[in-house]
């Protein structure tokens, strides 16, 4: 089950990233316009223009990152012995990201912050429940480790 979850918690994650490195180079699809991409994306209220490229690529190496750390809490940490010491804090810490990612998405402070259409609608159907899946994923990889706690205590001294 582990082996599941894990590779299409990385399958969604790649996806994410591969559209990341799209926005990073200047395309904007699936969106007519820059305009539309960042009322999409950002929602702040008035934006007009994107964030740096190089935030987008730098997203989608967090996400790529990510991505990599699903597919070795679901099972494939064998080809890779090195990692097993850091998995369960990994895990743990980006269940964390991602869950906190999806509650604080949907709290009337968050929406205040960026009450731009498409952005709003958006982040309430697809982006936080989005999120909060993935931490939920994690978190599943998490506990799904053999001796996941003796890992995590013997990490954290």
């Amino acid at each position: 089950m582990a082996e599941l979850v894990g590779n299409c918690l990385a399958l969604v994650l790649v996806a994410a990233s591969l559209l990341y490195l799209l926005w990073a180079t200047g395309v904007t699809f699936p969106f007519a316009s820059e305009q539309a991409l960042a009322r999409a994306l950002i929602g702040r209220r008035g934006i007009t223009r994107l964030p740096s490229r190089a935030a987008f690529l730098y997203l989608a190496v967090l996400l790529i990152a990510a991505a990599l750390a699903a597919f070795l809490l679901g099972g494939y940490s064998q080809a890779v012995p090195q990692s097993k010491p850091f998995l369960a804090p990994v895990g743990l810490l980006l269940a964390l990201v991602f869950l906190g990612r999806g509650v604080a998405g949907v709290l009337p402070a968050f929406e205040r912050a960026a009450p731009e259409q498409p952005y709003l609608s958006l982040n309430r159907r697809i982006y936080s429940p989005l999120c909060f899946a993935a931490g939920l994923g994690f978190l599943f990889l998490t506990l799904a480790l053999p001796n996941w706690s003796a890992r995590l205590s013997q990490m954290l001294g």
